[in-house]
């Protein structure tokens, strides 16, 4: 006989909270960043809508915690602040808000020229916002361009500060990223990416390097790649022969067929 206690069970159903596609849904994340979360819910939409549910409540009006109007199409959003108070709100008009859940009050709108400050800042150009990340401390944004560059922002009250700018491991668009502590040298953040060519690329953003330029920024360059192709002999070994392929679009050749007419 199977064991029903080892079911899922059914925290809530949430029908009226959105009248488009879901687009994002996430449970806020512990305080201490244990990897444990709260009974909190935020979900966002394509109808512009982000909307947070207290999951241990009984019904789904109850759960309604706070309703916030973006008023654009939303990719992406997520728990940010000491206490996970705070959220971010890609658009997928590549645009970027911070607002306070409780009282549904947004704190910053970056604007729709957010890429082109973000540009300037970087001395390369941001075609594109990939996502956010909240470390404990500072909430950061990676941006990119379809050449797999990429920089790292911190958003602070009203302003964002250049980090870093990344270059040489991708060589194309980024579409994901994960910060975590190496497991080695615990102090060090290492951020790890991925992109549409396939490879997987880390980074240390913390470390010697900043150490010994004490500058507000750095360039870097990955410690490690996998997938298609690695950018240089330096990084993962030999060096691959004048027929080895990169990354970017993969292109089939087709066959002619002889008996074939353009007519």
């Amino acid at each position: 006989s199977s064991n029903t206690d080892d079911r899922p069970s059914l925290l809530g159903t949430y029908e009226d909270a959105h009248t488009e596609e879901v687009t994002r849904v996430r449970f806020q994340p512990s305080p201490d960043l244990s990897g444990t979360t709260t009974s909190l819910l935020v979900s966002s939409s394509e109808d512009g809508l982000v909307c947070t549910h207290d999951t241990s409540k009984p019904n789904e009006e109850a759960a309604l915690s706070s309703v916030l109007n973006v008023g654009t199409p939303l990719r992406d959003v997520g728990f940010f602040g000491p206490a996970g108070e705070g959220l971010y709100c890609l658009t997928g008009s590549e645009t970027i808000s911070v607002w306070h859940h409780d009282s549904a009050q947004r704190l910053c709108d970056f604007g729709a020229d957010v890429r082109d400050h973000l540009s300037n800042s970087a001395g390369c150009d941001i075609g594109y916002l990939v996502g956010c990340t909240w470390d404990g401390n500072e909430l950061s944004l990676l941006g990119g361009n379809s050449e797999g560059n990429a920089a790292v922002f911190r958003i602070d009250a009203g302003s964002m500060t250049l980090s870093h700018t990344m270059s040489g491991g991708h060589k194309g668009c980024v579409r994901g990223f994960v910060v975590s502590r190496d497991v080695i040298q615990s102090r060090h953040r290492v951020l790890v990416t991925g992109g549409e060519d396939a490879r997987l690329c880390e980074w240390h953003l913390d470390g010697e390097q900043q150490q010994q330029h004490q500058q507000p920024q750095q360039q870097t360059s990955p410690l490690h790649v996998a997938g298609r192709h690695p950018p240089s002999s330096r990084l993962l070994g030999r060096e691959r022969g004048p027929g080895a392929r990169g990354g970017g679009p993969i292109k089939h050749s087709r066959k002619k067929n002889p008996s074939d007419k353009p007519y």
